[in-house]
């Protein structure tokens, strides 16, 4: 790896390319004895102690006689012997159960009405979590649809009319960025041919209490896209050649802070200049779920060249993720001060829309700095790509791959006849998909049998399923406790 340092990080080529991490013991893959989460890389234990060589007896020596009773004596002696080292066993077992059952704190519980209303543009939570998740953005043509109490809870559309990028600004701002990026009108929605919608009325606290519906006269809808996402100011580079500085530029590096010094743990995604989405599996314990424990490093290849640092000011990890099964395996880290994407080497990934598809058999991209190869000690001080193939959930369901395993909020992506894979150190980054001429985070780095390992392709957190807890908690802005 010395040679890379003054230079663009090697492509995986056919080494295997793996995102695992593991502090604590490697949970076993779900109904599986082999499986692997792509655990958070922490560095390893120092040397290890000597080796003592006890010496046996030459074949000339005699070893003493004992008489009957004293056989009895050490015979006892030895049964207490082993039922005090099984009792410690089961003790020690015990405590690490324990341990696992409560390494994720238990969230607070909002306090709501007796009928709380959702979308209806008053708070009936303590929280407000009743008023939002109620602003989503359809793939054809990025349309800003917002839930409708008052229509039986149904999506409808924004008229264009009369709105300007004021409006605009106000809805992305309740999503956590920091301005709209581009509003225009649509003429016309796919598949309707109704002008149903809904246009402003009054400034309110929420997106949906500022609207009522009626019928868009002219037939005109209003488009809103919150961030200039998923462009990179490089040139995309043919054959296999080694990535340049800000080919990935919203692939972060999320360090443990350990006294003076920091190391590398999990991989993320920059969608916003405040926002990192990573997995849940790399907060695996009451200590690593402060934020002052944890630091954010952007616009970087070489971990040996550390950069862009930020501070975390919250974590937010999905309520209901499964440290057993690995569902719902998605957090957002929201930092202290936002990133400024100026540059060509820190932009944001683009969140994928409602309705937007990643198909099966389409080309993506993993990266990261995760170990090459299942046996290595180390994670890659340069930052890895790798192209992968999206792999359907039936196939990646097969008895012969991860018989069943595989849940509605996952997707599996990689070759089955393996060989390129993601790995430990790579837990949280990004897959990313290009659509229209953008790259959008279909998956994040989540879990796999091995690295690289035949009919085990790695498994990612699909975003899609997952972008109404996104979208909630960036307008939320904080979480309710510890992570």
């Amino acid at each position: 790896m010395e040679g890379y340092q003054n230079g663009p990080p090697p492509p995986y080529g056919n080494a295997p390319f793996n995102l695992y991490h593991g502090t604590a013991p490697h949970p076993h893959r779900p109904g599986g004895n082999q499986g692997m989460v792509f655990q958070p890389y922490m560095p390893q234990a120092g040397p290890s102690p000597p080796t003592y060589v006890i010496q046996q007896p030459n074949s000339g020596s005699k070893v003493p006689f004992l008489p009957s009773c004293g056989k009895r004596r050490l015979m006892s002696s030895i049964f207490m012997i082993v039922i005090a080292i099984i009792v410690i066993i089961i003790g020690l077992c015990v405590a690490y159960k324990l341990n696992l059952l409560n390494s994720f704190p238990k969230k607070v519980v909002e306090s709501c009405s007796a009928n709380p209303i959702r979308c209806n543009g008053i708070k009936d939570c303590s929280w407000g979590g009743d008023e939002v998740g109620c602003v989503r953005f359809r793939w054809d043509n990025s349309l800003l649809e917002v839930m409708s109490h008052a229509q039986d809870d149904r999506w409808l559309p924004v008229c264009a009319e009369g709105l300007s990028s004021t409006f605009s600004d106000f809805v992305c701002k309740k999503l956590g960025f920091d301005k709209s990026f581009q509003t225009e009108p649509v003429s016309s929605r796919t598949g309707d041919s109704s002008n149903t919608g809904l246009v402003y009325s009054k400034t309110t606290d929420t997106v949906q209490g500022s609207l009522v519906r009626s019928s868009c006269s002219n037939g005109q809808y209003l488009s809103v896209s919150c961030t200039d996402c998923g462009q990179r100011k490089t040139s995309r580079i043919i054959g296999g050649a080694p990535a340049e500085l800000g080919r990935w530029p919203w692939q972060i590096s999320l360090h443990f802070v350990r006294g003076e010094n920091s190391d590398h743990v999990c991989g993320g995604t920059l969608i916003a200049p405040s926002w990192v989405v990573t997995a849940a599996h790399c907060f695996f314990d009451n200590t690593k779920c402060s934020p002052s424990n944890w630091r954010v490093y952007a616009g970087i290849i070489n971990q040996n060249k550390l950069s862009n640092q930020a501070q975390v000011a919250d974590i937010i990890v999905h309520d209901r993720y499964d440290d057993n099964t690995h569902d719902f395996d998605v957090a957002l880290i929201k930092l202290k001060s936002p990133y400024s994407f100026m540059g060509a080497n820190i932009q944001p990934a683009c969140l994928p829309m409602t309705d937007q598809n990643f198909m099966e058999g389409n080309q993506c991209w993993i990266s990261g700095f995760g170990k090459t190869n299942s046996i290595s000690k180390n994670i890659s001080p340069i930052m890895m790509e790798t192209e992968v193939r999206l792999i359907g959930t039936s196939t990646c369901n097969r008895l012969s791959a991860y018989n069943g395993d595989i849940t509605s909020r996952m997707m599996c992506a990689g070759y089955l006849e393996g060989g390129k894979d993601a790995c430990q150190g790579d837990s949280g980054g990004p897959l990313v998909c290009e659509q229209n001429d953008r790259w959008y985070l279909a998956g994040v780095t989540s879990w796999g049998d091995g690295c690289g390992e035949r009919s085990k392709p790695g498994v990612y957190t699909k975003v899609t399923e997952l972008l109404p807890w996104i979208h909630s908690n960036m307008e939320q802005g904080k979480s309710f406790g510890s992570c």
